[in-house]
């Protein structure tokens, strides 16, 4: 997905379809950018027509309203992130015991990369906005559903065991619950609660997938 997105870009468009898609594209990217960059406050139509160097009257062409921007950025955001964490994170050595905590550790880097603390954002904004939310909801089920699936195929005997998905969804929930506070208390505070935790989720989970049930 990645690989033919930069192809798009890389390659003067030879239609006016082509032409409408990277400018589409280079909307979504500049959203993500204001996003990442200056924050959700920041993120307006005419902020981000300006960062993509388009009139705003192009970006309402493309999205009438701000919310349907922000919709077509998080699904795209969201398929970045779980692209690179394909790429990052070395799923098959969480077989091997001794490689969980750097898996583990891969992990936290990706949740708390500039474009995940992005995404965090928008979940902190759909308390606000219910369309929003609505949006943030379908992919908050299709995510937690890839990485089930992913678990389970990783380790298939423990995937029928009813703590499985208590095991993965704790994990996570709890990464993302520290990220919350970066804004709060700093991110050097919350690196250093995570080197704190981290110990104890690679012992929780070593005793579920070492031990029989």
């Amino acid at each position: 997905m990645i690989d033919e997105r930069e192809a798009r870009r890389k390659g003067p468009p030879r239609t006016r379809a082509e032409q409408r898609e990277a400018t589409r594209l280079a909307l979504i990217d500049a959203a993500i950018a204001c996003l990442a960059e200056e924050g959700y406050g920041a993120l307006t139509t005419r902020r981000v027509a300006e960062r993509a160097g388009v009139a705003q009257s192009t970006l309402m062409h493309h999205f009438a309203t701000r919310e349907a921007l922000l919709v077509e950025a998080v699904a795209q955001l969201a398929a970045r992130l779980a692209d690179e964490a394909l790429e990052t994170i070395d799923l098959a050595s969480l077989r091997t015991p001794e490689h969980r905590e750097a898996v583990l550790e891969q992990a936290w880097r990706q949740f708390t990369s500039p474009p995940a603390l992005a995404a965090a954002q928008l979940w902190t904004a759909a308390w606000s906005e219910p369309d929003l939310a609505a949006t943030l909801r379908e992919i908050e089920l299709r995510l937690g559903a890839i990485i089930v699936t992913a678990a389970s195929a990783l380790f298939p005997d423990n995937a029928d065991d009813p703590r499985f998905v208590g095991l993965i969804d704790a994990a996570v929930s709890l990464i993302r619950g520290l990220v919350m506070a970066i804004p709060v208390v700093g991110r050097d505070l919350v690196d250093a609660r995570w080197e704190a935790i981290k110990p104890l989720i690679v012992e929780a989970g070593a005793r579920f997938l070492d031990e029989p049930a």
